[in-house]
């Protein structure tokens, strides 16, 4: 049985995703992806195909070692054939992993519009049509960060994370700053949602994926069909790799 693999790399760890058509047969993730690591996989499983995806620049040794073992691979950047339209004036400074959620939103949902919310370092808001265009989006500071901004920068408040309560309003700091962090992405992806509803019909379909996508879920209150999938960029990407594949 041949097989193929998606290796994201993200900002803070590594996702490699075993496919057999479009079933995930085997997942991992690495905090470090390591040769050794990357070799085991392969070794364990018939690999025909690959597909490379970085936001931190590529890895030379995962290539090579791709390379090595004649495994056929493909990298994501602005000159790989894509199976969706890119919008985007600068193709070029558009992040890879935004270009496979969005590859892996229009997979799930074919023919829809879907407003995708990428919560992890950074949260995305990208918009998907029904006619497979990319059309953009935009590009926000994560919950953690967030979290991290205003400890560094004001010098009285506390580091606090997302766990625990969430008050509307908040009764001491960190429930004040956990209310006010948490609360606030809610509202921008409310906002995102319904002025996109209002040009493409409340049909628009929220997507959310990332580490956070469950913090924001538990707290998003709109019309919208809301769906959760943290295996979207790896959707994509073996969309991308069945794509190229093809031509």
């Amino acid at each position: 049985m041949k097989l193929r693999l998606a290796i994201d790399q993200g900002n803070s760890s590594t996702k490699l995703s075993v496919f057999d058509d479009e079933k995930i047969v085997a997942a991992e993730r690495h905090d470090i992806l390591s040769v050794a690591a990357l070799d085991d996989l392969t070794n364990r499983f018939n690999i025909a195909s690959a597909i490379y995806s970085s936001v931190v620049g590529n890895n030379n040794e995962i290539l090579n070692l791709l390379e090595t073992k004649r495994i056929r691979h493909f990298i994501v950047d602005e000159t790989l054939p894509l199976p969706i339209t890119i919008d985007y004036a600068t193709p070029h400074t558009l992040g890879h992993d935004r270009i496979a959620v969005a590859a892996g939103a229009a997979v799930c949902h074919p023919g829809e519009n879907i407003l995708i919310v990428d919560s992890g370092t950074a949260i995305t808001y990208d918009l998907v049509t029904a006619d497979n265009h990319f059309h953009g989006g935009n590009i926000a500071p994560g919950i953690n960060t967030r979290f991290e901004a205003l400890s560094h920068y004001c010098a009285q408040l506390p580091l606090v994370s997302a766990e625990g309560d969430i008050p509307l309003t908040g009764y001491d700091t960190p429930t004040a700053i956990r209310a006010g962090v948490i609360l606030g992405v809610v509202a921008e992806v409310t906002y995102m949602a319904q002025r996109l509803s209002a040009i493409y019909g409340d049909s628009l379909i929220v997507m959310l994926t990332g580490g956070d996508s469950g913090i924001i879920s538990g707290k998003l209150e709109i019309s919208n069909r809301v769906e959760i999938n943290n295996n979207l960029v790896t959707i994509g990407l073996n969309r991308i790799l069945q794509y190229n594949e093809a031509i």
